[in-house]
């Protein structure tokens, strides 16, 4: 049982390509850059959870014109500014917590414009996103043109009651989302969950199924456009199911 769980839910995560449309980084080098598909609205707003020391990966689209919503509850100001900068001293969970400043992904998206086109959302919150991201139904997500967000605790998948949680989240990205981009964060480890090889901290990019045809991926990972996290250590190697190309060819007898 523990390994058709882990499985199912390592499947869900199965990277895909998108022809014709070039990936860029944003955030520079080590850790806080992420991988997006190079094909943003320029009126696109990026909704950022999870702030931390570094704006990087935000200055970077805020320099490029993106209006950025950013939120952190964790952090009393901002490490750095800029005018299209909006930060919101509030964090994300899958119930409303007002008194601990948490609020649902459902009620900070009543922040975005009405008008908003394609926005970019982007999550790292330290394992948050599990119940976040379970507690939004797939069509509120779909207003996202692309996801970018680090799953945390995967070394768990071969827990029943993590593994169904991780699913529930993971199948409501996946409805109208694929994954397009794939890293594995060394500051956490590699292990074994239900007798296969699992990243701990994964950074996976998402992309909107009907605004981006996607194939069977070829590519390795990491790719150019990723770097370590942690600057000491190599980068992990994904060659393991789910993400070594035609991965999503296979199943499990």
């Amino acid at each position: 049982m523990s390994s058709r769980i882990v499985f199912e839910a390592l499947r869900l995560l199965t990277p895909r390509d998108v022809p014709g449309i070039a990936k860029a980084r944003f955030g520079g080098a080590w850790d806080g850059g992420y991988v997006l598909l190079d094909r943003i609205d320029a009126s696109a707003v990026v909704m950022s959870f999870g702030i931390g020391p570094s704006v990087a990966f935000d200055m970077d689209l805020a320099q490029r014109g993106h209006k950025i919503l950013m939120f952190d509850h964790t952090i009393d100001q901002l490490p750095d500014v800029h005018p299209n900068f909006t930060w919101y001293h509030q964090g994300i969970s899958g119930v409303s917590a007002p008194d601990e400043q948490l609020f649902t992904l459902a009620e900070h998206m009543h922040k975005l414009p009405a008008d908003a086109i394609d926005p970019i959302l982007k999550i790292d919150v330290e394992g948050a996103e599990w119940d976040a991201l379970a507690a939004i139904s797939p069509d509120q997500l779909a207003r996202f043109a692309q996801v970018t967000i680090e799953f945390h605790t995967l070394l768990q998948l071969d827990d029943p009651a993590f593994n169904a949680r991780a699913q529930s989240a993971l199948q409501a990205l996946n409805r109208h989302f694929a994954p397009v981009h794939v890293h594995g964060n060394n500051f956490g480890e590699m292990g074994f969950a239900g007798g296969f090889t699992v990243v701990d901290t994964l950074e996976v990019t998402y992309a909107r199924r009907d605004r981006f045809a996607t194939v069977t991926s070829a590519t390795a990972y990491p790719t150019r456009h990723d770097t370590p996290n942690f600057d000491e250590k190599p980068d992990f190697l994904l060659w393991f199911y789910p993400f070594t190309p035609g991965s999503d060819a296979l199943d499990l007898a």
